[in-house]
Formats: C-alpha cells, sequence, structure tokens
C-alpha cells in the first residue's frame, strides 16, 4: 500500500509540476506501472480495469476507469490489517516465480480463459451494482490466486491462520444471511479486505470484532470511531454466533489483527494546498480528511477485487 500511494503520488505530482498532458487517455498509469502495479490503476477512483493491452513493449498495458468513485455510493470495504511487516516474498518475485513454475497460471493467463472470463462478469456486476455476483467472483477468484502461489514451486504461502479464520468466517456469515452479503479478497499478504453495502457494513465489522477485537486500551483500534460507535451497539443474533463458533475460531481472542478501517471508494490523487495536505501532529491524520471528518482511507475499487498479483502475473505470463 505504501508503495502504491507513493508511486501513484509521484506521478500525479511530477505531471502537475511539469505541465504534462498525456497523448493518449491512461499514458499516465503506463508510466505509474513501472513503480507499481497498484498505483497504474489508483491515477482514477472507483473502480478501474487493468487492461493487459497487446504491444511488446508493454506501452498500451494500462488502467481504464469503468466507472467512477460515485457510481456505487453504498459500497464499503472493512480492511482487517493482520500484519504491517515485510512480507517474506515480495509481489513481485513472487509472480516471477509464478510464472516460470506454476501450470495453474498459465491455465488461467489463457486468452479467453478464467481472468478474461471473470473480468467481463465482475465489471458487469459492477456496473450494474450486483453485490451478489460481484462478491462471488471477487472470492472466488481471490482463492484461486492463492491456489497459484501454492502450485508454485516452490510454493508461496501470503495467507496465515487469521487470514483463513477470516475465510471461514465470512462463508459462515453469507450461510446465515441466505445470501452473499460479504465477499473477501487477499492479495499478496494476509491482510483481509472484505466488501459489503453499508446496510450491512456494522453487521460486518460487529462480527469481525467479536471473533478479532483489539488490544484492551487501544482507543484507535477501529480508524473510523463513528462506524466503531455503530457497530458497538449492534447486537449480534445468537444464532448467527453459533454458526460462526463452528468455524473454530475461539471469541475474543485479541492481538491477531493489528487495526481495522471502514471505508468505501474515494477518488484517485487530488491537488491540494499546504493548508489542507500536511499532516496534523496531534491526531497522525492530514487534514484533508480531519476537514472532510473522514477517518479511514479512500480506495479505488479497482482490481483488488480479483487481486493485484492475479493480474500481474496474467500480463507477464502473456508477455513471456
Amino acid at each position: 500500500t505504501h508503495t502504491t500511494t507513493t508511486q501513484t503520488a509521484l506521478v500525479k505530482c511530477l505531471a502537475e509540476v511539469f505541465c504534462a498532458t498525456e497523448s493518449y487517455p491512461g499514458e499516465l498509469s503506463t508510466i505509474a506501472r513501472q513503480g507499481s502495479g497498484s498505483a497504474c490503476r489508483s491515477l482514477q477512483g472507483g473502480f478501474v480495469a487493468w487492461r493487459m493491452g497487446s504491444s511488446p513493449d508493454g506501452r498500451d498495458s494500462m488502467a481504464e476507469q469503468v466507472c467512477d468513485e460515485r457510481h456505487w455510493p453504498e459500497m464499503r470495504a472493512v480492511i482487517l490489517v493482520v500484519s504491517d511487516l515485510k512480507k517474506d516474498t515480495s509481489s513481485t518475485e513472487g509472480m516471477r516465480t509464478s510464472v516460470d513454475t506454476s501450470e495453474l497460471l498459465g491455465f488461467r493467463a489463457r486468452k479467453g480463459g478464467v481472468v478474461d472470463r471473470r473480468m467481463e462478469v465482475i465489471e458487469k456486476a459492477y456496473k450494474e451494482r450486483d453485490f451478489e455476483t460481484f462478491g462471488k467472483v471477487t472470492m472466488q477468484d481471490s482463492n484461486q490466486f492463492h491456489a497459484t502461489c501454492l502450485d508454485t514451486y516452490p510454493p508461496i504461502f501470503y495467507m496465515n491462520d487469521t487470514s483463513k479464520s477470516v475465510i471461514k468466517l465470512v462463508h459462515a456469515y453469507n450461510s446465515w444471511k441466505g445470501r452473499v452479503a460479504a465477499a473477501y479478497t487477499f492479495d499478496a499478504g494476509p491482510n483481509a479486505v472484505i466488501y459489503c453495502l453499508a446496510a450491512d457494513c456494522d453487521e460486518v465489522l460487529r462480527l469481525m470484532l467479536e471473533y478479532f477485537p483489539g488490544r484492551r486500551g487501544d482507543p484507535g483500534y477501529v480508524r473510523d470511531k463513528a462506524a466503531w460507535e455503530r457497530a458497538g451497539r449492534k447486537a449480534l443474533d445468537k444464532g448467527l454466533l453459533e454458526e460462526c463458533d463452528k468455524k473454530g475460531r475461539k471469541r475474543g481472542i485479541r492481538g491477531d489483527v493489528k487495526m481495522v478501517y471502514v471505508t468505501k471508494s474515494g477518488p484517485g490523487p487530488i491537488v491540494m494546498d499546504d493548508g489542507e495536505s500536511l499532516i496534523d501532529l496531534e491526531t497522525g491524520l492530514n487534514r484533508y480528511e480531519e476537514k472532510k471528518g473522514t477517518k479511514g482511507w479512500g480506495w479505488g475499487v479497482g482490481m483488488a477485487a480479483l487481486g493485484l498479483a492475479v493480474v500481474m502475473g496474467v500480463t507477464m505470463a502473456r508477455r513471456k
């Protein structure tokens, strides 16, 4: 995430300083891609697709905004930060190894194959605000991405036991609701992003806090105070808890999740003056967030729904 925000901001800043204009739509995203795959699709807000392109030099491998951040205002993301440490295997290193050794990745990357079909389905679902389909495809593709990690030789393990517990709880929750009300996705790491709609967000957050409470005396565990207060007033159904208890995660165990963010789709990088953009040393937030009264992260749904590393792998595998 730090690499993504840094590279995105750098490209935007340089473009503004040098008054650069794109010679074709998406050109700046091809520059951002040189620093970070995530940065490629973070220059725009909302749902952004990373198009593979066909040029040997990669100049047409760029981002395309499918829907802006105002298209689906009810969409929310509950982000569980399981680890903020450096990964044993970086995304770039892992993808290179997967491209070289994983037959499953090659199968996924075939033209007209799994990824192409799922991209069509999830774009349509997002445009139509069809959360049932959006959520199912999101989870399926996250799972298959991590299957390619296991198929890599030697295997790569990005998720841990906490990540797996989140998966089990989300499926238990959906089973109890009788529909896909929450959808997890994991990129190259153990941190969970759980998509849901605003109507279910308080319940989803409350459920996660039941099984992944913060450390005692940590008022900043949930970085959105209003969301934390709403979730605290939400009573969970006894039947739901009984269903979730069967998944093996004991309630009340602290320390497995470092912090929680609740957020929604936001715009790309914004040019601000120093009165808004500097950090407030007391809160650690930038003044723009404080002025708006937001405490969470803004995010572009983009390819996070399908896993950044998957798209990187598809691009690299097809170009090999």
